[in-house]
């Protein structure tokens, strides 16, 4: 089947807590009181409703960045913060927790903190200790020394099955998932006796299938395969992350869009999911995992792509697959720390099919169509007009459903992986109601153009999606 998760994009909002320095207020080295926090931002604040489209098997995907805390310890079991004074990098203080909290969702650092009036850089990092933090940077942080510029380090992380749940070997308590910010402040004789939070960002981030069972029969999930992320490393020795994110938080609510923050390129892999739990009808089933960061997958369509693999009531298995994208551009092709993609899933009865169809000259080989990875690639060999019909069919003995039962909703030509070359169209693909097709007319240059099918199936109000790249060699 082909399927389109719905990506709800989100603004990069700026603001005076970032990852870049700020330029230096007149500040007069006045004596302040501080307090200080360490914290996550919180789930209410970054929760967001889903703006989609529902696939055949009723897919859409929201980023959140407060996540929820019902696989637990994905919040704050350890600490350290480094406090650095701008003008002369000299290291004020370095924080760290008298008792280590116990999976909280913010923490004090200091209350009511002897400083000074100055620009000030904060490091903080959230289950990752000291020693971890010296033997990764190779770098000795202690008051009164020269803070090293870390700005730019880089970090090892097995994202892929991450289990925050697992027992640090020194503390015996649960690791919990490393998070890290920077955050740079201007502190005047305005802020005595005020408190500061300091936000920290999660190094991983968080895929959630929400799978419903629409098919009228009892299934079994066997596997979800993601093609692709990026593989852990291939050993201990590989940083293959910066340490720090692209941006930080400032405050509870501002919502900081993350980029991936990658240590060069990183290979990538299929990814398997070992499922292999039964679903009755009109059931759910829930399934998290972690994953690392990644950049455009290393597929033909630079699109993350999905399969289900199933097993059905009678036996026989199959598959069902998902061309991830977003439904305001076309494109989801990244996933960034401290992401968690809500993605749900309603395996259906229902399939798309999608017919070509072109006029060729006597000798040229006619149109021809393969389906793969949940997109249609339609070859034309001839110029001139052509034609795709979409057909919508059951899904377990192939018979076709009525016309009357679906309607056309819109055909997109997308911009991603990229727009189609000038020239490529005469005429650009539209909607042909009496006909009930798709028609354009081909232009003289060659090469592909990427689009996307929309269609309602009127019984269930749900759109049946589907990917299709129409190339002319």
């Amino acid at each position: 089947m082909k399927h389109l998760l719905s990506i709800l994009l989100l603004s990069i909002i700026l603001a005076a807590c970032s990852s870049d320095p700020i330029a230096a207020p007149a500040t007069d080295g006045t004596p302040i009181k501080l307090s200080l926090r360490i914290a996550t931002q919180s789930k209410d604040a970054q929760s967001k409703d889903t703006q989609s489209k529902d696939a055949q098997s009723k897919a859409s995907a929201s980023p959140t960045l407060g996540w929820n805390y019902e696989q637990g310890d994905e919040l704050i079991e350890d600490w350290v913060v480094i406090m650095v004074n701008d003008a002369d990098h000299t290291i004020e203080q370095v924080f760290t927790p008298a008792t280590s909290p116990n999976n909280v969702e913010t923490d004090n650092v200091a209350t009511n903190l002897q400083t000074t009036a100055s620009n000030k850089t904060f490091y903080s990092f959230a289950n990752i200790s000291l020693a971890q933090l010296e033997q990764g940077t190779g770098h000795t942080f202690a008051k009164g020394g020269t803070m090293p510029d870390i700005a730019s380090a880089t970090w090892h992380i097995d994202g892929n099955d991450f289990d925050p749940k697992a027992k640090d070997a020194t503390t015996g308590r649960a690791q919990g998932i490393p998070m890290t910010g920077i955050c740079h402040m201007s502190l005047t004789n305005k802020d005595n006796e005020t408190t500061k939070t300091l936000y920290v960002v999660r190094m991983l981030a968080k895929l959630q299938f929400n799978i419903t069972n629409s098919t009228g029969n009892k299934i079994t999930l066997n596997t979800i395969s993601i093609d692709r992320l990026s593989a852990n490393p291939a050993s201990s020795d590989v940083q293959n992350v910066m340490l720090f994110p692209s941006a930080t938080p400032t405050d509870a609510n501002t919502q900081v869009v993350q980029q991936p923050r990658l240590n060069g390129t990183q290979p990538q892999q299929v990814y398997d999911l070992a499922l292999n739990k039964t679903v009755p009808n009109d059931a759910s089933s829930t399934h998290t995992l972690y994953v690392n960061e990644c950049t455009t997958p290393a597929n033909p369509f630079g699109q993350f792509m999905l399969t289900v693999r199933l097993t059905m009531a009678d036996g026989t298995t199959t598959q069902q697959r998902y061309s991830v994208v977003s439904n305001d551009n076309g494109n989801w092709h990244f996933i960034a720390r401290n992401d968690w993609r809500i993605i749900p899933i309603t395996l259906q009865n229902i399939k798309l099919d999608l017919i070509p169809l072109d006029f060729p000259a006597i000798g040229v080989l006619p149109c021809s169509v393969k389906e793969a990875d949940g997109t249609f690639t339609c070859t034309f060999n001839a110029g001139g007009e052509f034609r795709l019909t979409p057909k919508v069919t059951r899904f377990d003995n192939g018979a076709a459903v009525p016309d009357a039962d679906w309607t056309f909703s819109r055909f997109s030509t997308d911009t991603y992986p990229a727009a189609p070359p000038a020239g490529f169209y005469a005429a650009a693909p539209s909607w042909f109601a009496r006909g009930r097709y798709i028609t354009g007319t081909f232009g003289t240059a060659t090469g592909q153009a990427y689009h996307t099918l929309y269609l309602t199936h009127n019984a269930t109000g749900r759109t049946l999606v589907c990917r299709v790249r129409i190339v002319r060699p």
